[in-house]
């Protein structure tokens, strides 16, 4: 275990599933808190890591669950079978910079994938960064070379890779509004933001695309592709964070399709 990662989880161990808050006496980093008026949110120090929490226990499609990045507070997920929907429940300061801390249902794979899903948050007044993915990694370390797509609470969508393990995230975003697009920047106050209808990514060969539908209209590619090489057996799944460091939020990830080919997300 990396010596930065085991300190502050001891305490957490005990802590139960259904916990919103981290325990008395935990003390969330100043680099984790989100951005606000009074404070600006860094990268985390380069040699603080967390090694990843793996449950042994499979849920719908997938084979495990993992607390990649082991949050200050344990995640949680139920599965639906009559609408093939996950709700994952998670704190975790990002999905981003040179680490990670999210709960990820991941099924392990080799080859084309396409991976799709809806988006939906119960909670309408969550923090507005927080994040659902669908997310292919390299491993499970929170620094791990991966590839996803994400929407946020407030709207966007992105396209992100790591393409070294321990560097930062690179992305392209995408915000749509009912009265004209803006991809990228801040979302001015007389735009109105939709929140996208269905999100996928598709695995081609080295090549990743951000797949679409706004609008309920048929799926379609957003952007342009990426290119990262994983090598297979890699991880594939769905995943949350609320970015909150120590206060979990949840996502509901509905009619989710997962095939082991390319050509497939519908």
């Amino acid at each position: 275990m990396r010596p930065a990662r085991f300190a502050s989880f001891l305490l957490l161990l005990a802590a139960p599933a259904a916990a919103q808050t981290a325990p008395a006496g935990v003390v969330v980093p100043d680099w984790a808190l989100p951005d606000s008026p009074t404070h600006k949110q860094v990268a985390p120090p380069p040699d603080f890591h967390r090694d990843p929490i793996t449950l042994n226990k499979p849920i719908g499609v997938f084979e495990n669950q993992t607390d990649v990045g082991a949050a200050l507070v344990p995640g949680d997920a139920s599965y639906d079978a009559t609408d093939k929907s996950y709700t994952i429940t998670s704190a975790g300061y990002n999905i981003w910079y040179t680490r990670d801390e999210f709960r990820y249902l991941w099924k392990k794979m080799s080859g084309d994938v396409s991976l799709a899903a809806s988006i939906s948050f119960p909670d309408p007044s969550g923090f507005g960064d927080r994040k659902a993915a669908l997310v292919i990694r390299q491993g499970l370390n929170d620094d791990s070379v991966e590839a996803l797509v994400a929407q946020h609470g407030a709207g966007m969508v992105h396209l992100a890779r790591r393409e070294v393990q321990n560097s930062r995230i690179k992305d392209m975003e995408y915000r749509v509004g009912s009265r004209g697009g803006l991809p990228g920047g801040a979302t001015p106050d007389s735009l109105v933001t939709l929140h996208a209808g269905r999100i996928g990514i598709e695995k081609r060969g080295d090549i990743f695309q951000l797949w679409i539908s706004w609008q309920g209209e048929p799926m379609h590619p957003e952007g342009a592709p990426i290119t990262l090489h994983i090598d297979g057996p890699f991880y594939v799944g769905i995943g949350f964070c609320s970015h909150l460091a120590a206060t979990t939020s949840s996502a509901k990830l509905s009619n989710v399709v997962l095939e082991n080919r390319a050509g497939r997300v519908r």
